[in-house]
């Protein structure tokens, strides 16, 4: 005898066959397709997906056979993210004047795209105290470059108004005529 077993299903907003058959079940109840279409677009997203799209083709209103697509978000078509990244869900609705086929894509948020950018801290962090070596050794080749070139007209104001008995007494370095006093007072 056959045994089957019944999982709970975590999210059901996310399960894209789950969503897909309750378009179905809701058209097939007579509701309007683009009400309806735009609930589950809605509450899909309120459930945290990236992207939502729907897709209802077939006789909707008229006897004359049309797709009505509904999106929301980001859907990756192509490459790995479209493969691994979006559920895939499909159903139908007979109805009195045909059948409608409902496809539901739903790309989880979790999904890795293959734009994203990762900055390294610690590589940026060396690379921004190398430029500032850089810019600290040309700021002091600068400043050295300017004293031995010409001097402004208000820089040799400056000079000419110093004392030269108050230089003598500020350096920092000490003459040896004054190293040679400093004994004979002691």
């Amino acid at each position: 005898m056959p045994q089957i077993e019944v999982e709970e299903v975590a999210e059901p907003d996310l399960d894209a066959q789950i969503m897909a058959e309750r378009l179905a079940y809701s058209l097939d109840r007579g509701r309007h397709y683009r009400r309806a279409g735009y609930y589950i677009l809605r509450k899909v997203m309120d459930a945290g997906a990236r992207g939502v799209e729907i897709i209802v083709s077939g006789k909707v209103t008229s006897q004359r056979a049309r797709t009505q697509i509904f999106r929301a978000g980001v859907m990756s078509k192509s490459g790995q993210p479209a493969q691994e990244g979006v559920d895939k869900g499909v159903a139908q609705c007979i109805q009195k004047s045909g059948t409608l086929g409902v496809i539901v894509k739903i790309m989880r948020a979790n999904t890795k795209m293959g734009d994203g950018v990762k900055i390294k801290d610690d590589l940026l962090v060396k690379a921004q105290a190398k430029e500032e070596a850089k810019l600290a050794k040309t700021r002091a080749d600068y400043v050295f470059e300017e004293e031995e070139g010409v001097l402004s007209k208000d820089d040799k104001k400056l000079i000419d108004e110093v004392d030269e008995g108050e230089i003598s007494e500020i350096s920092l370095t000490p003459d040896k005529e004054d190293e040679e006093q400093e004994p004979e007072k002691k």
